[in-house]
């Protein structure tokens, strides 16, 4: 059983490393398209300045970016410090607050509702934008094939070994994340910066179902678009200048509660390629767990246990260095070897208690 688990997790694992770059070209001076930036906030009042001068900083043209502003029911001051800075703002800007719903997926329908045009580019308050950001992430739209434009997040913050821990596992999801992409099985996707377009929004009908869950506005969105459309259709910039940085989590609490937030809606995926790749994930580091208990009991000795682990380890290096060297995290091999140590027990204890805890989020029950 154990054998058969790990060939499994060799064979994805393979399919993924081996998975080659797309040749697809776009012309760099391509027209540029307008385009509708949504941002739905909580509790943002020490970010939402920087991230205005962010947008500002954007080298697309101006009268062609939309920015709209999501206020889900912020409790800090946040909305009336819009309110102020649109006064000082240049863009076109629009603020709307969320009445009688909350959520960002609700914030995400009112803004792509309000959006003036058919590109629709997402990300999070607390990210910081390269100015060449907006036009590269909507330049694949050329294609009018593509429907889905997915962009890498880096953690910002270096010191300290948990900041370290969180970029390694952080980095195992953007591989992931760029290797499915490229083998037209998408199966995951960051809130924090991805584009796509309004209509095929509106026709996925990516919220039908799953609007009072209060998270995976981004995964959502990319199942049901697999489902309508071609699997083609969603791509992910490997562009340096697609990439925003996130603050990485300072506290154990904060950063469980986000882990066990992002795993409760997993319970909720029908897409078949999330579901097949996320089960042999699980099975395979539950087995690291099984034979490290079986060696505390002497069901299985000491050298199969460390075998068992290896195997595993050097699988896990390989994805990560598929990444472009701008999101490959420092000292990788070291941190790579740490988080295996500690990956499976984590994992495997975040994937249970996403079942039956309720995390919080900015003082709110999700």
């Amino acid at each position: 059983m154990i054998g058969s688990i790990f060939l499994l997790y060799a064979i994805m694992m393979g399919w993924l490393i081996l998975a080659k770059k797309p040749e697809r070209e776009v012309a760099i001076n391509a027209a540029q398209e307008p385009v509708s930036l949504i941002v739905v906030y909580r509790n943002e009042k020490n970010n939402l300045e920087r991230l205005i001068k962010g947008v500002e900083s954007q080298s697309i043209d101006k009268a062609k970016l939309e920015l709209i502003l999501v206020n889900d029911h912020s409790t800090d001051g946040s909305f009336e410090l819009i309110q102020e800075l649109v006064k000082l703002s240049s863009l076109t800007l629009r603020h709307l607050y969320l009445e009688g719903e909350f959520g960002k997926k609700a914030g995400v329908c009112l803004g792509v509702q309000q959006a003036s045009h058919e590109l629709i580019l997402c990300t999070d308050a607390d990210c910081d934008l390269p100015p060449n950001w907006a036009i590269t992430m909507i330049r694949p739209f050329v294609n009018k094939e593509i429907q889905m434009v997915l962009g890498a997040v880096r953690l910002s913050g270096s010191s300290g070994w948990f900041k370290k821990l969180q970029k390694i596992e952080f980095s195992t999801l953007m591989a992931i994340t760029l290797l499915t992409c490229r083998r037209e099985r998408a199966i995951l996707s960051n809130g924090a910066n991805y584009a796509f377009r309004k209509g095929a929004f509106e026709e996925s009908k990516a919220y039908t179902n799953n609007l009072k869950i209060n998270t995976g506005d981004d995964v959502f969105l990319l199942h049901a678009l697999k489902r309508k459309f071609d699997k083609s259709c969603i791509v992910f910039s490997e562009k340096e200048s697609s990439v925003v940085d996130t603050p990485a989590k300072t506290s154990y609490t904060s950063f469980f509660e986000q882990r066990i937030r992002w795993a409760s809606k997993s319970k909720n995926y029908k897409d078949r390629d999330t579901v097949k790749l996320g089960t042999i994930i699980f099975a395979a580091n539950l087995s690291i767990l099984w034979v490290f208990t079986g060696t505390l009991l002497q069901l299985y000795s000491l050298k199969f246990l460390i075998g068992c682990f290896m195997f595993k380890w050097v699988l896990d290096l390989l994805l990560v260095q598929q990444l472009p060297f701008f999101l490959r995290p420092l000292s990788m091999v070291k941190w790579t070897f740490i988080l295996s140590i500690l990956y499976p027990l984590y994992s495997v204890g975040i994937a249970l208690l996403s079942l039956f805890y309720r995390p919080q989020w900015k003082g709110r029950k999700i």
